[in-house]
């Protein structure tokens, strides 16, 4: 890694201590991640994901365009916190960095639900990563810490105040809602080691009919997450979030009209073409995941 990009994700990375520390000692309006309640927690199961982005306006711009997501301010004012819905359900929000933009710093943020954050914080340290918020009580949502993993990629490490919301039922009632998370990194195994230990996962590994080795976090029959070695160069390790659509063609076709870029586009010879990954205007990455996967 040269030293402008180490630059560029240490100011990053300052920008998340910056957000959530701030929440640790001012009023920073959030909502739950499950609203009523499910007063069940599902270890390894990604609940929730924050876009940290230097334009809240084109954000919703870009994304309304794409997915008929709906926002609503919390906070102060609009650029403070803001919630996205899909057909009136809460599934993530917008956090606004003025900054994010000149460091390459806008991306998504996603929670993984921990049994014990401050445990799972302690391996982190344990392991080599990074701890960039430590564990704070965050209001009205529940226990969190910030985190790069010992491969630097970043995750939120979490337990909710009422639970983690039914994810199985959003995939099934709703469309464009989140249906999978999928880790890039540079070592499988020290990955594999980390979330295991702070997740209860097992990794088993899955023929993806590419060349590139495939894994899935699972716990009993259940899979949760993906996991594969990063094929490309100049990217650094992260957690994808996978948004599930109808038609990846349609919907990639809408991106760059509305000033995205396809990254890439849905093809036979990756998953018979029933997959795409997108950046927004402003350079945050997602993927989109064709749902049901067979018509």
């Amino acid at each position: 890694m040269n030293m402008k990009v180490m630059q560029k994700n240490l100011l990053f990375m300052l920008l998340i201590l910056v957000f959530f520390s701030a929440c640790t000692t001012t009023r920073v309006i959030v909502p739950p991640v499950t609203a009523p309640p499910t007063n069940t927690h599902i270890t390894g199961q990604f609940v929730w994901y924050d876009l940290i982005t230097s334009d809240v306006a084109g954000a919703k711009k870009f994304y309304g365009g794409l997915f008929g997501w709906e926002f609503e301010g919390a906070g102060k004012d609009d650029t403070a916190y803001t919630i996205i819905k899909a057909d009136g359900t809460p599934i993530g929000g917008i956090i606004y960095s003025k900054k994010a933009k000149e460091i390459d710093g806008e991306q998504w943020l996603s929670y993984l639900s921990v049994p014990d954050v401050d445990r799972a914080v302690d391996i982190t340290k344990k392991s080599g990563g990074r701890v960039l918020v430590e564990a704070f009580e965050f209001e009205a949502r529940g226990r969190t810490a910030v985190v790069a993993d010992p491969q630097g990629a970043l995750v939120v490490l979490f337990k909710s105040y009422g639970g983690d919301p039914p994810i199985e039922t959003l995939e099934e009632k709703l469309n464009h809602v989140w249906i999978w998370t999928e880790l890039f990194t540079n070592d499988a195994e020290a990955s594999s080691a980390y979330y295991e230990e702070i997740a209860d996962y097992s990794t088993e590994k899955y023929d993806s009919g590419v060349n590139v080795p495939y894994y899935i976090f699972r716990k009993a029959e259940k899979g949760y997450a993906g996991m594969l070695t990063i094929p490309w160069k100049n990217v650094k390790p992260n957690w994808l979030p996978y948004i599930k659509v109808k038609d990846p063609e349609a919907i990639v076709k809408k991106v760059k009209p509305l000033g995205g870029m396809v990254i890439l586009a849905p093809g036979k010879d990756i998953r018979n073409g029933s997959v795409a990954i997108v950046a927004d205007p402003t350079g945050a990455v997602i993927a989109l995941q064709k749902y049901p996967f067979k018509d």
